[in-house]
C-alpha cells in the first residue's frame, strides 16, 4: 500500500519556523526594533528575497511592522497579532504555555457557547445532516480504533456553522486549525474519545430539539472535561493559571 505523500514545507515556512522562536527567545518588547533585513538574512543564511517573503507573512499577521527608512519593529503580539499566528505556531510545532492553553480554552468557551445558543434557534435540516454525517464517521472511526481528532474539529465547526454567523464560523476554523496537535494528544486516550462521542451525540440532539438549556449543560460538561485534561497534562503551573 502506497502512503500519502505530504507536501514539503515551503522555504518561507521553514524560515518562519526559525524566525518566530528567535523573536520569542530574544525577549523583544512590543514596539522594540528587531534586527534589519540584512542582519536577519545573514543570521539565517537566506536570501533577502526569501526573508522579505517571510516578513510579509509576519506583517500580514500583525506580528511585525516594517517602517520605511527606520527598520522592523515588533508589534504588541498579545494584543494585535491575528489568530492566524496561532495556526502558524501550531503548524510549526512551537510549544504552548499553560497560559496560552488557558486563553485558548476560554476563547473556545465564549465562541461555542454563543454558537450553540444561536444553533438552537437557527439550525437547518442541512446543518443537522452535516452534523449527523460527522457523527457517523466518528462512530466508524472509533469502532476501528482510529483517532477522532479531525472528526472532533469537523463536529465543532459544523456546530458553529449551524449558528448562521459567518464570523463565528471563521473564528472557529482558525481555533481548530491552531489546536490540531493538542487534539491528537487528547484523542490518543480512548476514554476521551468515547466520552467525547457520547457528548457530541447528546449535544446534537439538544440542538435539533432547540433545547438551549440542555445544550448549554452538555457543552459545559464537554468543555470542562477538556480543561481538566490539560490542567493535569501541563502540571501545577496550568492549575495555577486557571485558578488565577
Amino acid at each position: 500500500m502506497v502512503g500519502t505523500v505530504l507536501p514539503a514545507p515551503s522555504d518561507s515556512s521553514q524560515l518562519l519556523a526559525r524566525i518566530l522562536p528567535f523573536i520569542r527567545q530574544r525577549g523583544y518588547a512590543a514596539g522594540e526594533r528587531i534586527p534589519s533585513e540584512r542582519e536577519l538574512a545573514e543570521r539565517f543564511g537566506v536570501s533577502r528575497g526569501l526573508l522579505r517573503e517571510a516578513l510579509s507573512t509576519l506583517e500580514a499577521m500583525r506580528v511585525v511592522e516594517r517602517r520605511p527608512q527606520s527598520g522592523i519593529y515588533l508589534r504588541d503580539v498579545a494584543r494585535e497579532a491575528s489568530l492566524d499566528m496561532l495556526v502558524i505556531e501550531s503548524d510549526l510545532g512551537m510549544p504552548v504555555s499553560p497560559a496560552d492553553v488557558k486563553d485558548l480554552n476560554e476563547f473556545r468557551s465564549m465562541l461555542e457557547v454563543q454558537a450553540v445558543r444561536l444553533a438552537c434557534i437557527r439550525r437547518t435540516d442541512a446543518d443537522l445532516a452535516e452534523i449527523d454525517a460527522v457523527l457517523a464517521v466518528s462512530r466508524a472511526r472509533y469502532a476501528a480504533g482510529q483517532s477522532l481528532s479531525e472528526e472532533d474539529a469537523r463536529f465543532h465547526i459544523a456546530l458553529c456553522a449551524a449558528s448562521g454567523n459567518k464570523l463565528i464560523q471563521r473564528a472557529a476554523n482558525s481555533f481548530w486549525l491552531a489546536s490540531r496537535a493538542r487534539r491528537e494528544r487528547y484523542f490518543s486516550e480512548p476514554a476521551n474519545a468515547l466520552r467525547s462521542l457520547a457528548q457530541h451525540t447528546a449535544l446534537r440532539d439538544a440542538v435539533a430539539a432547540g433545547d438551549a438549556l440542555r445544550a448549554m449543560d452538555i457543552l459545559g460538561d464537554h468543555l470542562g472535561n477538556v480543561e481538566r485534561f490539560w490542567m493535569t497534562q501541563l502540571g501545577p503551573d496550568a492549575a495555577a493559571s486557571y485558578a488565577g
